[in-house]
């Protein structure tokens, strides 16, 4: 018995499950039928909510009085989204309602759909148009008068059955309220609601447009009807919107090149505008033209270019310019002109002058090349006049450098001085090209004379930069087959050359240019061209000192420099002595006692150390400092000694130095005997002295006594 009613049980669970569950092809229908809807739709919310909200404002918007609107919409929600009436909206519509309005079975059955419904119906409360999801006007929300709601309810069913579609229409006739502003405020609610998740589109009265929103980023449509996608909004905050009835456009023109009342029948003439209104307004921009009021062109753009001559207007002729900007109420604003058709060119005339004296009384009468010297300062004084009176304007261009030009008005004085440039030739070059023959520099200039209603008139000529510049003398100094800087010079004895290679002319070949080179004023080279002895001048020996090179270069237009190079030689290297004086004193015989006094003086470069030997006895080292470029110093020795037994008085001097790695001796040889004659012919020499100077002196006492 038992197992029977088991079995029956099984049985009518799985009648239930029948009913309550659609067949595969009733569920692969409805999902068909929900996608075509979705993709018909203006809007979605991460593809679970479709459907459109319409809000249409039919007035009359008066001051603070009643207005009639209109709400229309309609929401698609997939069973799988919750919804924010219930707890939990993350498990889905069909599991709330299983939890929180019914028995939690896995099942949702009719009883709970109904009050879910309910809940739906409740919540669409259109007393208050701003928890309704839809607005407020001027801060205070919008009541209905009468309102329906068609519920589109979920299916009976498993829970998780969650393929399926839900939702609702509702409509409603709504009564507004104004204050006593102009410009009308409506507040959007954006609180997270399912029916803020749709596009809301707002119609409004004839002749009302939409103004501003913080949010237009998110607004789009036309002036009187637009769209607001809510779900698009960044943040979480009320959306304002500011309305307002619709005002001609802000409207204006200007025209380039800018002149009083005249522009030029053969020129080009651009006329723009700027034509502001509504964000969402797309105004339209006509021109007219008319000539003798007859219409000749209409032209729908922000712009455009005008060609008189195009239109066969003459000069003194009227060209009449209208433009009008429509919006989309068909309002309009407008802007006109009556210009004067100039065709006639404006006149000028003017003179340079250069600073070294040359001028040319009219400049345009001398072709479109003038020659003029490196280096000159060019004056050129211009001046313009128009036969119609209006005033001209002068620009002077040059491609001197990058962007120079000067503007005048009517008359006007220009000047710049013209070079040959850096860039022709230089140490950029190497020297093989810096020798070479270069071409001159070219410089364009052009002259722009323009009248105010544009007419222009242009000339432009070539100035060519002709040789003004002398030579560059540059100067290296080779010693031994070295190159040495100019600062430290060569030594004494080393063999010298003066390096010109680095030298060059501005135009020139190095050929053409001739040199003359002077030594502490005494010249070395006559007046030569340029050859290899030139280029390496080798220059004779030079005493220690300070010596001075002055060179004189020409170049083919007799353009001449003069520079002037240090040249200082040094002592040479290593140890050179030479003895000044000597002196040998005392008693000059064997055993006697005697002095010894030398003056040495080093002429060499490195310092040394010396010192006197007498037969194998010597003194103590004296220094010998190494001589200077102005002078060398004297150094003494002196020596007190036994005279030795013999008659020649042997005498060295020792020397080394470790700056220069060397050492040395030499003699120096003295006879006694010699020196002892010498010694005894003074003696008697002084004593013959002594007694004449005794004998005068006694003799002129008694001659003085005898008186």
């Amino acid at each position: 018995m038992e197992k029977y009613v088991a079995i029956s049980s099984l049985f009518t669970f799985m009648i239930i499950i029948s009913i309550s569950v659609p067949c595969i092809n009733d569920v692969k229908l409805d999902f068909s039928n929900f996608d075509d809807s979705f993709k018909s739709s203006e809007n979605s919310f991460e593809n679970n909510i479709t459907g459109n909200a319409f809000l249409n404002i039919t007035g009359p918007i008066i001051i603070n009085s009643e207005f009639n609107a209109s709400w229309f919409s309609e929401v698609s929600i997939l069973e799988s989204y919750g919804t924010d009436l219930l707890p939990n909206q993350s498990l889905g519509l069909r599991k709330q309602i299983d939890q929180f309005m019914g028995n939690n079975d896995g099942i949702i059955n009719s009883s709970e759909i109904n009050n879910f419904s309910d809940l739906i119906i409740s919540s669409r409360d259109w007393n208050n148009s701003f928890l309704a999801g839809c607005c407020s006007f001027d801060y205070s929300s919008l009541t209905a008068i009468e309102n329906e709601v068609i519920i589109n309810p979920p299916i009976v069913g498993l829970v998780n059955n969650s393929t399926d579609s839900w939702g609702w229409t509702e409509s409603a006739n709504l009564i507004g309220l104004t204050d006593n502003r102009i410009t009308r405020i409506i507040d959007l609610p954006r609180e997270g609601a399912l029916i803020e998740e749709i596009p809301l589109q707002i119609s409004l009265p004839e002749n009302w447009e939409f103004r501003y929103s913080a949010m237009s980023e998110i607004i789009n449509g036309e002036p009187n009807i637009f769209v607001i996608n809510r779900s698009e909004s960044p943040v979480a905050s009320n959306i304002r919107i500011t309305i307002g009835e619709n005002f001609p456009p802000s409207l204006s023109a200007s025209r380039y090149p800018f002149s009083s009342s005249f522009i030029s029948l053969n020129g080009s003439t651009t006329y723009t505008s700027f034509c502001e209104d509504s964000v969402l307004e797309n105004p339209i921009l006509e021109w007219k033209i008319k000539k003798d009021n007859q219409l000749v062109d209409t032209i729908q753009n922000a712009w455009f270019e005008l060609h008189p001559s195009e239109y066969n207007f003459s000069h003194g002729e009227i060209a009449s310019i209208t433009l009008t900007c429509t919006d989309s109420h068909d309002t309009n604003s407008s802007w006109s002109e009556n210009i004067v058709i100039d065709g006639i060119q404006p006149e000028w005339s003017g003179e340079i002058s250069l600073d070294g004296g040359n001028s040319f009384d009219n400049f345009s009468n001398y072709g479109d090349v003038l020659s003029v010297v490196s280096g000159s300062e060019i004056r050129i004084n211009i001046s313009a006049n128009d036969e119609s009176k209006l005033p001209t304007s002068i620009e002077l261009l040059t491609n001197i450098s990058d962007g120079w030009r000067q503007y005048e008005l009517n008359q006007g004085e220009f000047s710049f001085t013209v070079s040959q440039g850096s860039g022709v030739n230089g140490l950029h070059l190497s020297i093989i090209e810096r020798h070479l023959e270069k071409e001159p520099t070219e410089i364009r200039m052009g002259l722009i004379v323009t009248d105010d209603a544009g007419n222009t008139v242009t000339e432009e000529w070539k100035i060519e930069i002709i040789d003004g510049n002398s030579p560059t003398i540059l100067m290296d100094i080779m010693a031994n087959n070295s190159l040495i800087e100019l600062d430290k010079s060569a030594r004494e004895g080393d063999l010298i050359q003066l390096i010109f290679s680095n030298s060059y002319d501005d135009l020139d070949s190095i050929n053409n240019t001739s040199w003359e080179i002077y030594l502490d004023g005494q010249i070395i080279l006559p007046n030569t061209l340029w050859s290899e002895e030139v280029e390496k001048l080798s220059l004779p020996l030079i005493d220690v000192g300070f010596h001075e090179i002055n060179v004189i270069a020409i170049d083919s237009s007799g353009n001449s420099r003069e520079e002037t190079f240090p040249l200082n030689i040094f002592p040479k290297r290593g140890v050179d002595l030479e003895v000044v004086s000597q002196s040998l004193t005392g008693d000059l015989f064997e055993g006697g006692s005697a002095s010894y006094v030398i003056h040495l003086k080093n002429n060499g470069f490195d310092d040394a150390h010396a010192r006197v030997c007498i037969s194998d006895i010597c003194s103590k080292f004296v220094d010998l400092p190494g001589a200077e470029i102005e002078s060398s110093t004297i150094s003494i020795i002196e020596y007190d000694f036994i005279v030795p037994n013999n008659s020649e008085l042997n005498i060295s001097i020792v020397w080394n130095s470790v700056s220069a790695n060397d050492n040395g001796v030499f003699f120096i040889e003295h006879d006694l005997e010699y020196e002892t004659k010498n010694q005894f012919t003074l003696v008697i020499l002084l004593f013959i002295i002594t007694t004449v100077s005794i004998f005068f002196l006694r003799r002129g006492t008694i001659i003085g006594k005898s008186k």
